[in-house]
């Protein structure tokens, strides 16, 4: 007969391994066995083996005293390891099957139990056996109590190593002493209950119920033991520590489980429930009065436990994940239709644990211990048991005095941030994952997880029986005030904002309205309230995230934000600043989350988008206009497909009044613009392209198509070139808008003509694809076809990397071929009207930090080119604004004193291009011209005339060597006539002019280069700067530099090529020489005779030819008694000996 019943040990418990042992008492139906004993089972013919004796099953029974002294004595060996052996040598273990002995106890204790039961019904057998084994069976129960009374003076390290992996393999004795405690505890409970049964007294009855909370108290022991030894801190999980000493000690719980409960059910004894709690409580109270002894004479009172109340939640909580057991031992979780609930007890804990310090926060390990208690209570009350709302009140008993207290806060994880760089979007995500994510216990703080049990609380509860949500509601409410919530500290604030939004998101959405009446106000600001302002500004926008996440309308709360927007985006405090970039960030949520614009999302467009873009960090202005942009696209398209929304034609109107007017000013402000150009462009095209649709709307708000075109397009003050290309390229695109804007705009095409000039000038750097769209268009108009004398000019345009160079010269050319005034005088006309307002643009993009790009170079070169072919065009005679001058004076010369010197170092590199385009008009007969041409060789000789050599020299440019290269007779001549006048004179006190010097070298270098520049050149410095020099020479001192110069610029018209070859200019240098002698021989008698005498040593014939002229002044001066006659006589006749001496010496 196969009387074989132990538990097999599998170790270590694993949480995640719910698997029972297949060779264990359970699957050894022991429970069953217990609880629906046979009673039809004959021991007539079955042999048993009891203690290695092998005798008959009918009659063994008789024998029961031997059988109990066997089992005592194989008992003894085993609780020889009760203490450890201390004497050396005394006893050996070695050869001990400790398994063995296990084994036989428990094969005897089955049997006697199944012989038991076998005749429990049988009242003429019971007559029979129980006289004659009574005191026997007595004694067997006194022994089994005995032992069962030394488990609490077995060590702890046996209890702690209790567990094997190999199981019954396992040849330590601590093992299985421990396992021969927990299976005779099983035993001697299933013999109490046949006990019951055999005699069917009801004071049995309680002896069962006694020995039943006697075993769980001994189990309560051992856990208490491994309780101990649990380090309670911040990063344990009781969820994954188990009470229980190895998988035979879980396995023996639920056995109980079962069996207690069933008899519960049965027989109406204590559920197991009730017996676990009357042992909780005694450790729950320290109060030990009135525990229950195997022996009086052993203390079998459970230790007193470092923390009752934690072990009580831990405890239960283990026990009750056992319910998830089936009857047959498959694990089913929270499906089980054996859960029972055990929240009363729960509930009595957690009120002891509130008196006992948890409510005033007086415990040393408070939120260590919530973080602890709190994941335990979430399993069971939102996944095992019934919801109950006075766990969460008693767990809220433990917060709401201490939400000030900072460490309440999250410590770790990726939301550990300071409550400084959480944004409002932070907080309703950190609150969402909280409850709708993947939650970290670990990561948490104790509030962190108190919240989480709330929200997962009412996200299963709240909406499915509103008494749940009536019950929390009340039980917060009542824990705040206005005044209360006002006196918060930050982190207080931020706890109740966390809070109130948990039961918003979980709950109801209403929340977020009381927590906004509960906040305080966040417009008035000073040093010591602008963190707080702050914080509270988010968790109001937390609220606003959260009506737009639920799509709910904004428009009930939006006057608590619209104060505090219109008074915070005046300010210009960091604070401030702050506040605003948290709003607009959530606006831009709000506003990109809704395509049907119908949550009221109008309120929020105000005047604060004209003061927020003024004071914000210029790296916001792009995300706040793009999306601007797109609430405005999207609500066009809700009006045009006929979607009749009112929330987008509110909106479009709130555009309109607010965005409209600030767009237009913000084209003006390059500051603004940078790289948001795109976007300022776009908001421009997509108001002007509304107006066009709905232009009552437009003229509603003081604006119109035309307008808004002519100002994006055409304004002189739109500082960023690109804005307009990307304007009108994207007007292009919408063939409609542009047939639109033509029946309303008459000179639409010259705007286009004009911004295409525009861009083509100062946008070198911009799309070229984006200027192509703009080309390709004005190609097709016929005013422009019409400039263009051939069709390769107009290829050339087009295919011309340089269009608009292209453009200037074949303006030229089609002037060139009009032969009849009226024509020219209107492609003057139309030439002008291209141009017009050129010279308020240009110079824009060139400024001191870009003088040297390649931009600047660009600008001038197209304004070089501008002059040189078309002058005449931008010309008008005796006007002083006429557009060629003004676009001189803005581009070329410089007022004194102006911070724009960097423009003559432009000016300087295309200054031929200048004086070839001023050559093509009369300047003769426009004195305001000659003016203006005086004016910039006063400003520029200096710079294209340059010292080199340490001053000791000076250096004529190849710019201006290029202007009496190409330069006409005629214009060359005024040019020389105009330098000599204005710049070769002396003053009052015989001072040179500062230029004079400058122009000495010019003339120098032009004598010097001979053949490489037209004769009339040296015919005109001959007649025209001969007598300036000649008459600077007479005037000034002894030493003074220019009298060598004179005698070099003398040397250098006879060694001319030109003076050798042509008798006509030798005549005239001899002409200018003899005029000068004859003007200053009278009054500077001195200096001409010396002036005399060097050109005598240079060219005698000079001078030979010129002394009858001479002789006949000395006459004169002798005839009529001059004063110096005599002086006269004398110097004459010391040039004639002078002369003669020159003669003989040669």
């Amino acid at each position: 007969m196969d009387l074989d019943a132990t538990f097999d040990c599998s170790g270590k418990v694993n949480v995640n391994d719910w698997q029972l042992s297949r060779t264990g008492l359970f699957y050894q139906r022991e429970v069953d066995n217990a609880l629906f004993s046979q009673i039809d089972y004959s021991f007539s013919h079955v042999e048993v083996k009891l203690f290695d004796c092998v005798m008959p099953g009918a009659i063994a029974i008789m024998d029961l005293k031997h059988l109990i002294n066997c089992m005592e004595m194989q008992l003894k060996i085993l609780n020889r390891q009760e203490k450890p052996i201390t004497i050396s040598g005394s006893c050996n273990n070695d050869n001990v099957n400790y398994f063995s002995l296990r084994k036989m106890i428990c094969e005897f204790i089955v049997y006697f139990r199944m012989y038991m039961n076998s005749i429990k019904w049988d009242l003429n057998a019971l007559e029979i056996v129980m006289p004659e084994i009574g005191k026997d069976v007595d004694s067997l129960f006194d022994c089994l109590k005995h032992f069962l009374s030394t488990l609490h003076s077995i060590p702890d390290s046996t209890l702690h190593y209790a567990a094997s992996n190999i199981g019954n393999k396992c040849n330590q004795s601590e093992f299985h002493l421990y396992h021969m405690h927990i299976e005779l505890r099983w035993f001697f409970v299933t013999l109490m209950h046949s006990k019951t049964i055999w005699f069917q007294y009801h004071t049995q009855l309680e002896e069962f119920e006694t020995t039943v909370e006697m075993i769980i108290n001994d189990l309560l022991y051992s856990t208490l033991k491994i309780f101990e030894r649990l380090a309670l801190n911040w990063t344990i999980d009781l969820t994954q520590k188990t009470p229980y000493c190895c998988t035979c000690t879980r396995e023996l719980w639920l056995m109980f489980q079962i069996f207690v409960d069933s008899l519960g059910e049965r027989k109406k004894t204590k559920m197991f429930w009730d017996v676990v709690n009357n042992c909780i409580d005694r450790i729950l109270t320290k109060n030990q009065s009135q525990a229950i002894f195997w022996h009086r004479s052993v203390d079998s009172s459970l230790p007193d436990c470092k923390n009752p109340e934690l072990f009580c939640i831990w405890i239960i909580y283990h026990l009750s994940l056992l319910y998830g057991y089936s009857n047959d031992g498959v694990y089913l979780q929270s499906n089980s239709s054996r859960i029972k609930s055990n929240c009363e007890q729960v509930e009595k804990v957690l009120k002891t644990y509130v008196c006992k310090g948890g409510k005033d926060g007086e415990r040393d390990e408070l939120d260590v211990e919530l973080k602890i208690i709190i994941p335990l209570l979430l399993d069971l009350i939102i996944n095992w048991w019934q919801p109950r709302v006075p766990i969460i009140s008693f767990l809220w008993d433990c917060f709401h005095k201490r939400l000030d207290q900072p460490f309440l806060l999250q410590t770790s994880g990726p939301w550990a941030l300071s409550l400084e760089k959480k944004t409002a979007m932070d907080i309703l995500k950190q609150i969402n994952d909280r409850i709708y994510g993947k939650f970290e216990h670990s990561k948490e703080s104790s509030y962190g997880i108190f919240l989480h049990l709330i929200g997962t609380f009412l996200k299963k509860y709240g909406t499915s029986d509103p008494k749940y949500w009536n019950q929390i509601k009340g039980r917060v409410y009542t824990k705040f005030s206005k005044n209360k919530v006002a006196e918060f500290s930050e982190s207080g604030l931020y706890n109740f904002i966390s809070l109130f939004i948990t039961l918003a998101i979980t709950a109801d959405t209403n929340v977020c309205i009381t927590m906004l009446d509960f906040l305080p106000p966040t417009h008035e600001l000073n040093n010591d309230y602008n963190k707080k302002c702050n914080l509270i500004w988010k968790g109001k926008l937390a609220c606003l995230l959260l009506f737009n996440e639920r799509k709910l309308s904004v428009g009930s709360i939006a006057g608590h934000f619209t104060e505090t927007i219109n008074l915070i985006s005046c300010r210009k405090d960091e604070t401030s600043r702050s506040m605003m970039i948290n709003f607009v960030d959530v606006l831009n949520t709000i506003l990109a989350g809704n395509e049907k614009m119908d949550l009221g999302e109008f309120n929020f467009i105000g005047g604060w988008i004209d003061r927020y873009l003024l004071e914000c960090q210029k790296n916001r202005i792009g995300s706040l206009l793009e999306m601007i942009a797109n609430v405005f696209e999207k609500c066009i398209i809700l009006q045009v497909s006929c979607n009749n929304s009112d929330g987008a034609r509110k909106m479009l109107d709130a555009l309109w009044c607010f965005v409209a007017s600030r767009v237009r000013q913000l084209v003006f402000d390059p500051v603004f613009t940078g790289d948001n150009y795109k976007i300022i462009s776009k908001l421009a095209v997509i108001f002007t392209l509304e107006a066009v649709r709905e232009p009552a709307t437009a003229k509603k708000y003081k604006h119109s198509a035309v307008s808004l075109f002519q100002h994006f397009a055409a304004s002189i003050f739109v500082k960023d070139i690109r804005i307009t290309l990307y304007y009108l390229t994207s007007i292009l695109e919408n063939e409609e808008a542009v047939q639109n804007l033509k029946k309303e705009i008459p000179n639409f095409d010259t705007i286009l003509i004009q911004a295409w000039i525009k861009c083509s000038i100062v946008g070198y750097n911009v799309s070229k694809e984006d200027i192509r769209i703009l080309q390709n268009y004005i190609i097709n108009l016929n005013e422009i076809k019409e400039i263009f004398v051939s069709d390769y000019d107009i290829y050339e345009f087009k295919s011309s990397d340089e269009p608009i160079l292209t453009f200037i010269i074949s303006f030229m050319k089609k002037l060139n071929i009009l032969k009849s005034e009226q024509e020219k005088h209107q492609y003057n006309a139309k030439c002008k009207t291209y141009f017009k307002n050129l010279e308020k643009w240009i110079m824009i993009p060139i400024t001191e930090e870009t003088k040297d790009s390649e931009l600047a170079f660009w600008i001038y070169r197209c304004l070089g080119t501008l002059i040189l072919c078309i002058s005449p065009m931008l010309y008008t005679k005796n006007q002083p604004n006429d557009m060629l001058r003004t676009l001189i004076n803005k581009i070329i010369l410089v007022p004194e004193n102006s911070t724009q010197s960097y423009i003559k170092q432009l000016g300087k590199k295309i200054f031929s291009m200048i004086m070839l385009g001023l050559e093509k008009l009369n300047v003769k007969s426009d004195i305001l011209l000659q003016a203006m041409i005086r004016d910039i060789f006063d400003q520029y000789l200096p710079i294209l005339i340059v010292e080199v050599n340490s001053g000791c020299s000076f250096k004529v440019t190849d710019t201006l060597l290029k202007c009496f290269k190409d330069i006409k007779n005629e214009f060359l001549r005024t040019i020389f006539e105009m330098l000599m006048s204005n710049f070769y004179n002396i003053s009052s006190d015989n001072i040179l002019h500062k230029h004079s010097n400058l122009i000495t070298w010019l003339i120098k270098t032009l004598l010097k280069e001979g053949r490489k520049y037209p004769k009339y050149i040296t015919e005109h410095i001959i007649q025209i700067c001969s007598p300036s020099i000649f008459g600077c020479y007479m005037k000034v001192h002894d030493h003074h530099p220019h009298k060598l110069h004179t005698i070099d610029f003398i040397n250098d018209i006879i060694k001319n090529p030109y003076y050798e070859e042509d008798k006509f200019i030798r005549e005239k240098f001899q002409t200018a020489i003899s005029t000068a002698v004859q003007k200053y021989l009278m009054t500077n008698t001195q200096f001409t005779f010396e002036f005399i005498r060097s050109i005598l040593s240079i060219k005698k014939n000079i001078i030979i030819n010129i002394f009858p002229q001479i002789e006949a002044i000395i006459l004169y001066a002798e005839q009529y008694n001059r004063p110096n006659a005599a002086s006269l006589r004398f110097m004459s006749n010391q040039l004639k000996k002078h002369m003669l001496n020159m003669d003989n010496n040669s």
